[in-house]
């Protein structure tokens, strides 16, 4: 099929409306059917689309254009073709496959039905091309589109297979259209759809699957405009049971629907075929059975007139022959020739010239003077004429056998009365739909059933086969005929008859059209069986999972209906057992969780496992009974076991206790169905139960009773119920545990508050969320220290004095904290507060105030007495060291009175700094002189290891100074007491230091507080002296500490300084291996 790329432009547009009214409604139904589509799946356009209308715009300007740029045109010798627009068109379903993928269905609709409009205009002059078009649209729109989750339909969303799928699925709308766009019968319409709808399917699939490439590059890309949902829901399939069940059914139906159409067709169009050829064959064979008749009916009577008298003079051959063809009406025309060929006379015309021989009866006249006997020509109509000639020449000889003259006799073929049957036999079967033609040896029509004179004396313009066949030909109106070809018997003539392929076609159909109506009677029945059928299947499914919905919902009193003996009745059977077991389930769950609030609720025990027997007794027993050890009550018993029991005949049976309380230390379970077979249980004048069934309370190998139940019959114990009596039971003995540790709580409580309330000093408890738990009657009588003594308070709504309050509100973790607070009657108490820890982790504080108003009154008298004595003893220690100096000045001494006045000297300077530090200490308690500045820690640590260097150098020691403060921080603090403290500890850390050993001072900062470690490697602090090293006066008993001079006050002068600063000191050490003294200080006062 030759080809070429067309432009449409220049072409004249035009539509071609339907050729009925049918092909109008149909087009109309279909222009309804997409409007019902859009707006049952139309959604609104987002709002970040609309702001980029104008692409939308280019692409409906974009639409005509695609189909006026044309496309490649194929040319076609089929007039039907060529006039269905046989143009593959590039461009034109670009513009709406990208308006499906960037707004949605509505915008592609429009752009689809611009693109349709134009299409049908210029290109195919369709009207259906439009609802095509706009058919397609919405379908690639929907593929695209659509947010299932399935493999397939992931594929889907991909242009190129959306294509392909809208492609395949538009082939019956194809051939529907041309259906509906043809006119003529129904068997007309099928052949023009079906022959029309192949090639125009191929052309739009072509056309979808260009756009199709085109828009998958935007996919690929992942073009921000084009969509791609944000979240994937289920398929229908994946919803229903039944969409599923009909989606598996469904296409297999379809596809034996399908087949048997296509093998009903089949067989219908071979049997019309056959049906038709038998038609034909039989009416080709009538006429060449008596069309020989007419050879050899027309051969005898020429033979007859052939006759050597004619050629006599005296022969009147006009009469003769006149008489003759009037005895015998065959021949129309007779003519004699002499032996020299030269005419005589004839009948009707005796004019030879009028007679207008063709070549071919001269050449036939001559041949028979040279002894041909018989021969026959046909011979082209006359101008006026409307039937092939019949000559039939023989030779006239004499006795001998010579040729004398030849005899012509002429015939009308069509008029021939022994051709009159043939023709009419012909003209009934053809009548006006098929053709029937006679062919002479050269292949010549001599007989038409159309009456066209122009066909006459044609050579047929199509190849037939040699022998008698069937082939199928186009009539000279452009129909496909089926053409059957009989030769004749003894001649090469030919008689050619055709019918319609239609006569096929509709024979078919109604063959076919019977079983195609019962299938499609058995296909709707076939539907609504599958639909009635699966209906109880999927109301089945459907109750099965309203009644798991009611499971999952803990709705447990809804019995289910099951009302068959099939799977799903088997399946509802156990639906409804797994109900019954759950609610007798969650019935043994629920007694379980109320003896479990139960237990966790009281700590009594009588109260905790009442209810645990109550869920025991159930519905069956008569009487349960628990046998417990007296530990689980504080209640003072002389029995070694207690009983607490329900029911009936609880107390009637209470002798049983004791056997069993014994016999239950050595088994867990203990289960009698029939208690009078047991003699040793039987008790005069006791009621003995009909069964009993006893399980020991163990909880960590521990024996705290048993309980036991008495039924009135005798009966059996299955294993489940045995099973959840022992998880009752359980526990009932963790509730016995609970009790017994309860009990013995409780007697430590009360022996604990007996201890406290007998302790003069006060003491609080708290919590690790500083609420009170307990407060001596002491602590109670301090007056100015409490807002409410109420236990369970918070510590602020507790605590009034604020010294208190914040003592008790640090962070006590790692160490006790102490601190001496002054009451408003000027009481003065020692207070510690040391955490209690479990676990690594506070879980409360205990708080203890010690009076110490009479030891304050002791130093503060004492602290008087070293003052006053300290200024008294400056004035006589600067004079005896004066004189003690001068002794040296006023003559000679001796060696001996030199080592004297050294002594003494060194003993005055001694006291001398004792009296100063007891000066210092006495200013820095009472607040004296504590001039706050901004000071460089770097500075001061500097200050003093520079003034300690020449020690350090004396004792070969290396005195090192680290920090890893910022250079530039500063402190608020009296950096003349700051650096005495810091000088004393590191004269210290020198002092008790072994030679060639190491000292290091490090400044650091941590939490705005800045901090000097001083670490030595010398003697060490033993344990027992950390606890009293700042303490004044005190030093340590070890020989060590004795060889080096000091006062003791060194530490204590330390401790107040930094004290005074808002700050922390403390040590950690180890013996013989050396000290670490922390001095921190907060960066900024207040």
């Amino acid at each position: 099929m030759p080809f070429s790329y067309t432009f449409l432009f220049p072409s004249r547009p035009y539509l071609s409306p339907p050729k009925d009214f049918l092909g109008f409604a149909a087009w109309f139904v279909f222009l309804f059917l997409i409007f019902l589509v859009v707006k049952r799946i139309w959604q609104p356009l987002p709002s970040r689309k609309q702001k980029n209308w104008w692409v939308f715009y280019g692409l409906a300007i974009l639409a005509p254009f695609s189909v006026i740029l044309g496309g490649i045109e194929f040319t076609t010798s089929n007039p039907e073709m060529i006039a269905s627009g046989f143009i593959l068109f590039l461009f034109v379903t670009i513009p709406w496959q990208i308006a499906a993928g960037f707004y949605g269905l509505f915008p592609a609709v429009i752009i689809g039905l611009i693109s349709g409009i134009s299409m049908a205009w210029w290109g195919t002059h369709n009207i259906f091309t439009i609802v095509e078009t706009i058919g397609m649209a919405v379908m690639f729109a929907v593929f695209v589109r659509q947010k299932y989750r399935t493999q397939l339909f992931g594929w889907l969303r991909i242009p190129f297979v959306a294509a392909i799928f809208t492609g395949v699925l538009f082939i019956p709308i194809f051939i529907l259209d041309q259906i509906l766009n043809s006119s003529g019968s129904l068997a007309v319409r099928l052949d023009y759809g079906l022959t029309q709808s192949l090639s125009l399917s191929i052309f739009r699939f072509f056309e979808l699957l260009l756009g199709g490439l085109f828009c998958s590059v935007f996919y690929i890309v992942k073009h921000k405009s084009w969509f791609f949902p944000k979240y994937l829901s289920p398929t229908p399939m994946e919803k229903r049971v039944e969409y599923r069940f009909l989606m598996t059914t469904l296409p297999v139906i379809l596809f034996v629907v399908l087949f048997v159409v296509y093998v009903d067709w089949k067989v219908a169009s071979n049997a019309a075929t056959e049906l038709v050829e038998s038609r034909l064959r039989g009416t080709a064979e009538i006429a060449s059975e008596s069309l020989p008749y007419f050879f050899e009916s027309g051969q005898n009577l020429i033979f007859s007139l052939a006759d050597e008298n004619l050629l006599q003079q005296d022969i009147d051959i006009w009469a003769e022959f006149a008489e003759k063809i009037q005895v015998i009406p065959f021949f129309t025309h007779l003519f004699i020739f002499d032996q020299n060929g030269y005419p005589k006379d004839g009948y009707p015309i005796r004019d030879v010239d009028q007679l207008q021989l063709s070549m071919e009866e001269r050449t036939g006249i001559s041949l028979a003077l040279k002894g041909v006997h018989f021969q026959i020509y046909t011979s082209p109509p006359k101008i006026s004429d409307k039937s092939v000639l019949i000559t039939f020449i023989t030779s006239i000889t004499d006795n001998q056998g010579n040729p004398i003259g030849v005899l012509i006799g002429r015939t009308d073929f069509i008029s021939n009365p022994y051709v009159q049957p043939t023709i009419l036999t012909l003209n009934n079967f053809t009548k006006s739909q098929g053709e029937s033609v006679i062919l002479d040896d050269q292949g010549r029509i001599i007989y038409h059933s159309n009456m066209n004179p122009q066909l006459l004396w044609s050579i047929y313009p199509q190849e037939i086969p040699i022998t008698a066949n069937i082939f199928e030909n186009s009539s000279i109106t452009g129909n496909q005929l089926l053409v059957y070809h009989q030769p004749l018997t003894g001649r090469s003539w030919s008689v050619l008859v055709g019918l319609p392929s239609t006569e096929v076609q509709e024979l078919a159909l109604k063959i076919a059209t019977p079983l195609l109506g019962v299938l499609g009677l058995v296909i709707i029945l076939v539907v609504l069986a599958l639909r009635l059928g699966i209906k109880p299947i999927t109301k089945s499914v459907r109750s099965l999972s309203h009644q798991a919905a009611l499971i999952s919902q803990g709705n447990l009193d809804n019995p289910m209906s099951i009302n068959s003996v099939d799977e799903l009745g088997q399946l509802a059977y156990s639906f409804e057992q797994m109900r019954i077991r759950l609610r007798d389930r969650l019935k043994e769950l629920k007694q379980l969780l109320n003896s479990s609030q139960s237990v966790s609720k009281h700590l009594d025990i009588n109260a905790a496992i009442q209810p645990i027997l109550q869920t025991m007794m159930g519905n069956d027993a008569t009487h349960a009974r628990a046998i417990l050890i007296r530990q689980v009550t504080a209640d003072q018993l002389y029995s070694p076991f207690f009983s607490i029991g329900l029911g009936q005949e609880s107390e009637a049976t209470n002798a049983l206790d004791r056997q069993l309380f014994e016999m239950m230390r050595q088994q867990d379970v203990l289960p009698i169905p029939n208690l009078s077979r047991f003699k040793r249980f039987i008790i005069p004048g006791s009621v003995i139960p009909g069964a009993i069934l006893a399980i020991a309370l163990n909880q960590e190998n521990q024996y705290f009773g048993a309980i036991w139940l008495g039924y009135n019959n005798a009966r059996t114990f299955k294993e489940e119920e045995i099973r959840y009596f022992k998880t009752l039971v359980s526990q009932a003995a963790m509730a016995a545990a609970n009790a017994q540790l309860y009990a013995t709580a409780e007697l430590g409580r009360q022996q604990f508050e007996a201890v406290l309330n007998s302790t003069p000093d006060p003491v609080m408890v708290f919590d690790d969320a500083n609420n009170l738990i307990l407060i001596n009657p002491a602590a109670k009588q301090l007056v100015g220290l409490f807002k409410e003594t109420t236990p369970g308070l918070n510590i602020d709504s507790v605590i009034e004095h604020e010294d208190l309050l914040e003592l008790l509100k640090k962070d006590t973790i790692n160490r006790d904290t102490s601190r001496e607070i002054q009451l408003t009657n000027r009481r003065v108490f020692f207070t510690t507060v040391s955490p209690v820890i479990r676990n690594e982790q506070l879980v409360g504080k205990v708080c203890l105030l010690r009076d110490i108003t009479q030891f304050k009154e002791v130093d503060t008298f004492k602290s008087d007495i070293v003052s006053t004595v300290s200024h008294d003893l400056r004035s006589p220690l600067t004079l005896m060291r004066g004189y003690a100096s001068m002794l040296q000045m006023v003559g000679e001494i001796n060696e001996q009175q030199r080592s004297y006045v050294a002594k003494i000297v060194s003993g005055v300077d001694s006291m001398s700094k004792l009296v100063n530090n007891l000066l210092d200490l006495g200013r820095i308690e009472a607040g004296i002189g504590l001039k706050l500045e901004r000071t460089n820690p770097i500075s001061l640590a500097e200050q003093v290891v520079l003034e300690l260097q020449p020690y350090a150098n004396q004792k070969n020691i290396d005195l090192i100074l680290e920090y890893s403060i910022n250079r530039d921080t500063q402190i608020e603090a009296d950096s003349a007491l700051v650096q005495q403290a810091l000088y004393n500890v590191v004269e210290n850390a020198l002092k008790y230091n072994s030679l060639g050993g190491t000292v290091k001072v490090n400044v650091s900062s941590t939490d705005g507080h800045a901090m000097f470690e001083i670490t030595d490697n010398g003697i060490g602090i033993a344990p027992i002296d950390l606890p009293h090293l700042f303490e004044k006066f005190y030093r340590s008993g070890r020989r060590e500490a004795y060889n080096q001079r000091g006062t003791g006050l060194g530490l204590a002068i330390v401790k107040t300084i930094i004290e005074k600063h808002n700050g922390k000191v403390w040590v950690e050490s180890k013996l013989g291996r050396g000290s670490s003294f922390y001095l921190q200080l907060p960066i900024r006062q207040g």
